[in-house]
């Protein structure tokens, strides 16, 4: 009866072992790759990063993550957090989600939907650089697919680095015309028109603003302009 119970055991323990690899029908998925005989899962974004830098491999997993709240409502309010998380609800909720889709569709205007789509492709699904060459140069050889889909992913995730650098621009400028607007005498009300803002959202884009400003490297700029 022993003897039994552990036979019992040990087989229990083999398929548990056996089921935590992956089965043949996930290796065929798209974030899949051939590697010599086998097939191993995509890591795309360490594979672009000495062709494309530290700064756009971190905008591309900023990316992810904007995807991750605007399209599955994902977001981990804790990770990375400087300051401690403020309770919220449905409706904040749904404004945050409603300003980051309102990001990634900026850059879908700016770029293009093909650009926009290769960034789900890449980073929302993980496909592989085979998987994307195969699907959108069918008639080459799995080589000049792959070199295919590796170039254009590093020129994707280049220009979307290049456009959120922008914007991040323009919004730092924003926050220092406020803080000045403010200073000189303008009201709240006043501004809250002026950015077509409401009033707390302005309150902290002032408060940005004066801190930007109080920096020292700011204050240099300001005196050598």
């Amino acid at each position: 009866m022993k003897q039994t119970k552990r036979r019992q055991n040990s087989y229990a323990r083999q398929n548990i072992i056996t089921t935590n690899f992956p089965t043949r029908e996930r290796m065929n998925k798209a974030d899949y790759e051939q590697a010599g005989k086998r097939r191993r899962r995509s890591n795309t974004l360490e594979a672009l990063r000495s062709k494309v830098g530290d700064d756009v491999i971190a905008d591309a997993k900023l990316w992810i993550e904007k995807w991750e709240l605007a399209e599955n409502g994902y977001c981990d309010a804790h990770k990375n957090a400087t300051s401690p998380a403020i309770a919220g609800d449905a409706f904040t909720f749904n404004a945050l989600r409603g300003r980051t889709l309102r990001q990634l569709n900026d850059f879908k205007r700016h770029a293009g939907p093909k650009s926009h789509f290769l960034l789900i492709q890449l980073l929302g699904y993980g496909w592989s650089f085979s998987s994307i060459g195969r699907e959108r140069w069918p008639e080459l050889s799995q080589s000049r697919q792959r070199h295919k889909a590796s170039e254009l992913c590093a020129d994707t995730l280049s220009t979307l680095h290049n456009f959120w650098m922008k914007q991040r621009k323009i919004k730092t400028c924003q926050k220092v015309e406020a803080a000045k607007l403010y200073n000189e005498g303008y009201t709240l009300p006043a501004l809250c028109q002026h950015y077509n803002m409401a009033a707390p959202n302005v309150r902290k884009l002032i408060e940005e603003g004066k801190k930007i400003i109080s920096r020292p490297k700011h204050r240099l700029t300001i005196i050598a302009e």
